[in-house]
């Protein structure tokens, strides 16, 4: 569906702007969800559909007539059901499950301002990077790369850069991991493993990031078993992260589930299994623990081992972007998860958001 008055009407120069100060750092990574284009043709919903962006869905006043006019063919549409005559002796059929899709298609000039927010790389691995195919991923890399954005994720596409300070260099790879074929598979850990282990001799300081896990409000908690998204496998995500550390990486960072999740110390390297929804305008809820987010800062040694971690806990609120929170809740929310799933293995959330080995 097309979202009426989508696009802030400051074309998104304020979205990040209460964010901005925190996104700063030699790698600033973050999963881009969605595609990049202006206009595109999807068949994720069972129909082929084609979405073109118009001044309808930028302009908020032309956005209300729209929703006017859908809410009069609804009306118009129900009134006609009603007149029609029952069938006598007609059972009424059951009542269909609701089913919600979403494809997302946001316009390029949008670009810059992910850019001009901070970040340098941003992950493609996730399950809508591909609502509109292969034109549309093409799309999203060869936007992103004309503002000046690395990106990773997409099978063959790694991150391997390096990082300068004063004499000193370090070499930094990136991974995505996510669970659809045009992605590195997480589904797969031997595989997943491989992949790991075959760049951890070319870099100084591996990252992995990763789509998958359940989603929604329900879904703080990371289980011992597969997780799922209705009948879509989403992965045994502590065993692939387990894993992956075991094969070399330095930091597991998710953002499959939409909501914060719990932080976890596996080999003295640090997993944040989730760090929820980071900048959403229309058309989420962001009620309740739905509205927590933050920024992860993480400092490295020489060695690849953590020396400083920090949540900054953010909040959002619809139509304003992520803001800094002096509350605290999401640091405490992950404190919280972090001692409930993972015990012993989970490092110590201060109210500040700093996060410590015990």
């Amino acid at each position: 569906m097309t979202i009426p008055g989508g696009v802030p009407a400051d074309s998104a120069r304020t979205l990040l702007q209460g964010a901005k100060p925190y996104l700063t750092g030699d790698l600033v990574i973050g999963n881009f969800e969605g595609v990049l284009a202006d206009s595109g043709e999807s068949e994720k919903c069972g129909t082929r559909k084609s979405v073109k962006w118009t001044e309808a869905v930028a302009n908020p006043a032309v956005a209300d007539s729209i929703l006017a006019a859908q809410a009069r063919r609804t009306a118009d549409s129900l009134a006609a059901l009603r007149r029609r005559p029952a069938r006598r002796h007609a059972k009424a059929p059951p009542k269909p499950e609701p089913v919600r899709c979403y494809a997302f298609l946001t316009p390029t000039w949008l670009a810059p301002r992910l850019k001009e927010a901070g970040f340098t790389h941003l992950n493609l691995a996730n399950n809508h990077a591909n609502d509109f195919g292969i034109d549309g991923r093409e799309s999203t890399e060869a936007t992103l790369a004309a503002v000046g954005l690395q990106t990773y994720g997409p099978l063959g596409r790694i991150v391997i850069d390096t990082v300068r300070r004063g004499e000193a260099m370090t070499t930094v790879g990136v991974i995505g991991f996510t669970t659809y074929p045009f992605a590195y598979d997480l589904l797969d850990i031997p595989r997943s493993v491989a992949v790991v282990d075959s760049i951890r001799p070319l870099v100084d300081l591996l990252v992995v990031t990763f789509h998958g896990g359940a989603e929604g409000s329900a879904a703080h908690h990371v289980g011992f078993v597969a997780e799922s998204l209705g009948h879509e496998p989403r992965g045994d995500l502590r065993t692939w992260a387990h894993a992956v550390v075991d094969a070399g990486a330095d930091l597991v960072v998710g953002h499959g589930p939409h909501v914060l999740r719990g932080v976890e110390l596996w080999q003295k390297r640090l997993i944040a299994y989730s760090l929820g929804n980071f900048a959403n305008y229309r058309g989420f809820n962001l009620s309740g623990p739905q509205g927590l987010t933050g920024v992860l800062q993480v400092e490295f040694a020489a060695d690849g081992s953590m020396t400083e971690a920090k949540l900054e806990s953010m909040r959002q609120v619809p139509t304003k972007g992520p803001a800094p929170d002096s509350t605290g809740a999401a640091a405490d929310l992950v404190r919280s998860l972090s001692q409930e799933d993972f015990g012993a293995a989970a490092p110590h959330v201060e109210s500040d958001g700093t996060i410590r080995r015990h």
